[in-house]
């Protein structure tokens, strides 16, 4: 599997993850162009959530000339392979953490950013066929044993400030919704919902192309430079030039993209098992709303949801390296999760799962994302830490006010840089040494 931190790019042509969303999903996407522009408005590096939510943005609401690229299709990357969890939130910092830091009013103002986000994504949801198969029943955060209890309900006790909607769960109301040794407690936040991430790709694609985008597939970046005060990106489709380049790459950003972003984030594996759908028994038996979504409270967090037809969806961190990615024992990590979560389904998970696939996140060093310019001409936002469906559609938009020059909300994501990563070149041994002390935690 290609790896950020290794390989120079993710393509081109290589094939869509083996994923459920891909092997179910039956969607029409806009049709790319065969040729490159030489010269455009801006270019816009990434076409996932955030590339394409950005471009969308550029040609219809200001009228520029845009030209979308990606080192392989629409979507390849995590827009594609995500579990489709709509919450009101990105990185890893709760309203909590930003009342501590910025007060009742900030975060406040926080919290309507994220509400901007769901508006966009509604608007999306409204223009897709389908309606991205939503399901509407809301998400709850589960305290996975009885320790974890006491902290989850002192963020309740902050949260119900910002949303008097958001109910807590104790012992006996969580086993009523999930029967799971490993439910103690829970969290409700009602207004999250599942959707089909691939028809979420497809409908802002469309949106995209209809504003006039120029989509073009199959070109990797293989050199940047400048010309006559103009950014060129030679790529495998030819050159393009633009005053403005959009990196919108996250978690598949390659090592060496743009010195100015380089060892800024870490890129890490999640990954995902479907299962065969789920008898009438073992729903029974295990309780579980096919409208809501579920996430512990580990480090390293297990997150499960029941799809349409009645498969289960459980995710969790995978393999480190992209080249381990595939090995069958993350799959089999995943399974006896499973199983530790819902002993009732010991016969499912003792069959080989439908699906398993893997995705690049992108966390960065203090766990919120930042949309800035790091050099002139150069914008970007990363750093989602694996919450991005929701905010992504909001971060695009605020990438095409920053190239336009207009002023951004006088919030945290829009007012530094991306902190660089101590030690860049050994990232990696941070992570399996992080890896290895939340997995003795959790024990």
């Amino acid at each position: 599997m290609y790896d950020p931190l290794v390989d120079n790019c993710p393509g081109p042509a290589q094939p869509h993850a083996r994923s459920y969303w891909q092997a179910t999903t039956k969607t029409q996407l806009p049709k790319p162009s065969a040729i490159l522009p030489e010269r455009t408005n801006c270019i816009v590096i990434g076409a996932g959530y955030t590339g394409l939510n950005a471009a969308l943005e550029l040609a219809k609401r200001f009228g520029q000339k845009v030209v979308l690229i990606d080192a392989n299709r629409i979507g390849w990357g995590c827009s594609t392979r995500n579990a489709g969890f709509a919450m009101p939130g990105t990185g890893r910092l709760g309203y909590g953490d930003w009342q501590k830091r910025l007060g009742d009013a900030g975060a406040r103002a926080i919290q309507a950013e994220y509400q901007r986000g769901f508006d966009r994504l509604e608007r999306h949801l409204e223009l897709c066929p389908q309606q991205l198969q939503v399901q509407r029943g809301g998400y709850l955060k589960v305290a996975h044993q009885p320790s974890a209890v006491e902290g989850l309900r002192n963020s309740y006790q902050t949260l119900k400030e910002f949303d008097p909607n958001t109910r807590w769960l104790d012992s006996d109301a969580i086993q009523a919704r999930i029967r799971s040794p490993q439910a103690h407690a829970a969290i409700h936040f009602p207004q999250s919902f599942g959707i089909n991430p691939v028809l979420l790709t497809a409908s802002i694609a469309r949106q995209a192309s209809e504003a006039g985008v120029t989509l073009v597939e199959d070109a990797p970046v293989q050199h940047w430079d400048k010309v006559g005060g103009l950014h060129r990106l030679h790529t495998a489709k030819g050159r393009v030039c633009a005053p403005n380049i959009i990196i919108a790459t996250n978690g598949y950003t390659p090592n060496h993209l743009h010195p100015s972003i380089h060892g800024r984030t870490l890129p890490v594996l999640s990954s995902v098992i479907v299962t065969r759908p789920l008898h009438a028994e073992e729903r029974q038996a295990i309780g579980l709303s096919s409208s809501e979504l579920v996430m512990d409270t580990r480090t390293l967090k297990y997150y499960y949801r029941l799809l349409p037809d009645g498969r289960l969806l459980f995710g969790g961190r995978g393999a480190i390296r992209g080249k381990d990615a595939g090995h069958p024992r993350y799959a089999r990590h995943l399974l006896q999760a499973l199983r530790g979560s819902f002993p009732a389904l010991r016969e499912l998970t003792s069959e080989p799962a439908d699906y398993y696939w893997s995705g690049w996140v992108s966390v960065a060093l203090d766990d919120y994302p930042r949309v800035y310019s790091p050099e002139e001409g150069v914008y970007t936002s990363m750093g989602y830490c694996g919450a991005g469906v929701t905010f992504t559609q909001i971060a695009g938009q605020r990438l095409a006010e920053l190239v336009m020059g207009e002023e951004l909300p006088p919030l945290p994501f829009y007012q530094s840089p991306l902190p660089e990563f101590p030690f860049p070149h050994f990232r990696r041994v941070g992570q399996w040494a992080f890896y290895q002390l939340a997995r003795w935690r959790s024990l």
